[in-house]
């Protein structure tokens, strides 16, 4: 199991150094660094950076780019090297062999999508970084980003894993996650949110969250039994 999990760190290791570069970028602006996007994402002084609406679309675009790709990269790699036929006939059973694959996954993507938030939190809450008085509830969409981001990781990997004839009916549960995520956090955080009586609270999005990544392995381990990767 341990060599699976190895064998995974070595063949996204370029998704995550794709992802570091990107996530860096965002840092590197937000905290005024770098000034390439300001026109793009004016930063008003009274209001906390990490909730106002242009950088929450950078930081959500990027965090679902990166579970997205780092999901296909995982399902789709073992085929394009022809390594199915070698993986699934180990001692280690099929379901145990993709469960190892989607932990593993899982972790890379909680960790790549929470960890420049949380560096740039603890770096706001230093005094003199941030013209306005800290408060950790500022922390919530990041926070509501990085549970969604396994769910679209999920969503990644059912669609590479999964046999299909068309491209666009392989591709929905990817587009079906991500659009679901757009709903659910970018709607609310970003747009000023729908009517309460249409918004989850937090107890129900993170329901939503274990719902629907519940759903999807399923899914991947209903694939895995019934596919032949011959």
């Amino acid at each position: 199991m341990f060599a699976v999990i190895l064998k995974e760190l070595r063949s996204t290791a370029w998704v995550v150094a794709l992802g570091a570069i990107a996530f860096g970028g965002f840092l590197s602006e937000i905290c005024g660094v770098t000034t390439l996007t300001r026109h793009q994402f004016p930063t008003h002084e009274n209001i906390f950076p990490l909730v106002q609406p242009g950088w929450l679309l950078w930081y959500g675009f990027i965090a679902a780019s990166f579970a997205g790709s780092l999901g296909l990269v995982m399902s789709l790699n073992d085929g394009a090297r022809g390594m199915w036929a070698f993986v699934l006939f180990r001692p280690i059973s099929r379901r145990a062999y993709i469960g190892v694959k989607l932990l593993t996954g899982g972790v890379l993507t909680l960790t790549t999508v929470a960890l420049p938030a949380i560096v740039y939190l603890v770096w706001a809450k230093t005094p003199g970084n941030v013209a306005i008085p800290f408060d950790w509830s500022y922390a919530q969409p990041a926070i509501e980003s990085c549970g969604w981001a396994v769910v679209v990781f999920l969503g990644g990997f059912l669609t590479g894993i999964r046999p299909a004839s068309w491209w666009w009916s392989r591709l929905w549960p990817l587009a079906a996650t991500v659009v679901l995520g757009l709903m659910l956090w970018l709607s609310g955080s970003v747009a000023g949110g729908f009517e309460p009586d249409f918004m989850p609270s937090q107890a129900q999005y993170w329901g939503l969250c274990l719902l629907v990544g519940a759903i999807l392995v399923t899914s991947i381990l209903h694939v895995v039994d019934e596919r032949d990767f011959a």
